[in-house]
């Protein structure tokens, strides 16, 4: 079954309509198609509008019935957890109705400069981050991630963790993080701690290696090959922005499974969520 949750629209980044998307997706195969724009952030551009919410749902709703002979279609949203902000249970637009949520994190708060800053921005935004609003200390940046990762795995209620290791996306150009150092692999086992009391899966995303930001994969092999250990479920998802992407990285993410000692994945479809082999 081809599968895919973590898909950007233009409702908030994405560069094509919703229905271009699955379009795209049918000429590709899918079997499900999960719609998943950023929700709501104040002051920022990228994420899908507070005033767009109700219209977003409706219009994947409508393409859900539309093709519901061709394509499962899911209405989700990946949610950012801020750890200023009140509970996503409190936020004015919580009651509309989704099929799922992946749990994410793109900003983190610069206590010096009193705002909120992104990990996974362009260069520029992550050499300001880690001067300005770090003082240059790039592990307390790191490690305030991780550390909000894992708060947000024990407040919150959501469906998988999305791109878990995602701060190392400009390391590869900048590189301000080692991560064969001692302390952050220590640092990533103790939120993995978290995610396996959760009993919550992580993503296996694709994003990050087919747009050439990275080398790898969300997450690392050292970090899958924990979750492995640790009996932590995987979703495998592009995290596309652009519908020609659905499938990037796929066999990649399988074989990167497989090695790391999976045999399933979790999917969503009319079902429920359930395993199925690799």
């Amino acid at each position: 079954m081809k599968t895919n949750y973590h898909t950007h629209c233009n409702f908030c980044d994405g560069i094509a309509d919703p229905e271009t998307v699955v379009k795209i997706a049918l000429e590709k195969g899918f079997d499900v198609l999960g719609f998943s724009s950023h929700s709501p952030l104040e002051g920022e551009e990228w994420p899908l509008a507070h005033d767009e919410v109700h219209t977003y749902i409706q219009t994947i709703r409508g393409l859900q019935k539309k093709y519901e002979d061709q394509i499962l279609i899911l209405a989700g949203m990946e949610r950012d957890f801020i750890v200023s902000e009140s509970p996503w249970q409190e936020k004015r637009w919580e009651k509309e109705t989704l099929d799922f949520v992946i749990g994410s994190i793109h900003m983190v708060f610069s206590k010096k400069l009193n705002r909120l800053m992104s990990v996974d921005g362009p260069q520029d935004q992550i050499l300001e981050l880690i001067d300005k609003g770090y003082d240059g200390n790039a592990r307390g940046m790191v490690e305030d991630y991780y550390d909000n990762l894992a708060m947000m795995v024990k407040r919150e209620t959501f469906d998988f963790v999305g791109h878990i290791d995602v701060v190392k996306k400009r390391n590869k150009v900048i590189g301000f993080l080692d991560e064969s150092d001692p302390w952050y692999m220590k640092k990533v086992k103790t939120v993995l701690e978290v995610i396996h009391s959760k009993s919550v899966p992580i993503e296996i995303n694709t994003g990050g290696i087919f747009r050439g930001a990275t080398d790898e994969l969300y997450p690392s092999q050292p970090i899958l090959r924990e979750c492995f250990k640790k009996g932590i479920p995987i979703v495998i998802s592009s995290d596309s922005h652009d519908p020609q992407h659905l499938d990037s990285g796929f066999d990649l993410a399988v074989e990167r499974a497989g090695d790391a000692g999976y045999k399933k994945q979790m999917i969503l479809d009319r079902n429920g969520w359930r395993s199925i082999a690799l």
